[in-house]
């Protein structure tokens, strides 16, 4: 009998996190302030939930060295991140890691218990990997690699 080899993720540095605010606007203003974060840049992306009703985020990114903050601002709609901010307010939402492969990983991940919470194939994927923490998981295709377009 041989036993089943379990393919282990090594997280090698954490390259982005991603905090629910309610207000970016004087997040930045405060972590300016008081921490010199910036600069920031913005974007907003739009779009329909799965019934068909409108959903707008404003994301804001700044780098602390590699490490990149992304705020999320849910202006319209219910979505994920809104859950989030219902339940539990604003905070840490996830942590994102770069990889050479999403969907392997992600699928390896998955075959150890991990659940697939949103995905866009072949770019990015949040994983809820159980246990305590309650952090999501992000897999990012690595940069200059994307696939499944």
């Amino acid at each position: 009998m041989t036993k089943s080899k379990t393919h282990k993720f090594t997280l090698e540095t954490v390259d982005h996190i991603g905090i629910v605010v309610r207000d970016c606007e004087k997040v930045i203003e405060t972590w300016g302030r008081m921490f010199g974060i910036g600069p920031w840049t913005f974007t907003t992306n739009t779009g329909t939930d799965a019934e068909g009703n409108p959903i707008e985020v404003k994301l804001a990114f700044a780098y602390m060295g590699d490490l990149e903050i992304e705020l999320i601002e849910i202006k319209k709609g219910k979505i994920l991140h809104s859950e989030f901010l219902e339940e539990h307010g604003e905070g840490l939402h996830h942590l994102g890691f770069f990889v050479d492969d999403v969907d392997g990983e992600a699928a390896k991940l998955v075959e150890q218990g991990a659940e697939i919470i949103l995905q866009r194939p072949g770019q990015w994927i949040y994983l809820d990997c159980g246990g305590p923490g309650g952090v999501i998981f992000e897999l990012m295709q690595r940069r200059g690699k994307i696939t499944g377009r």
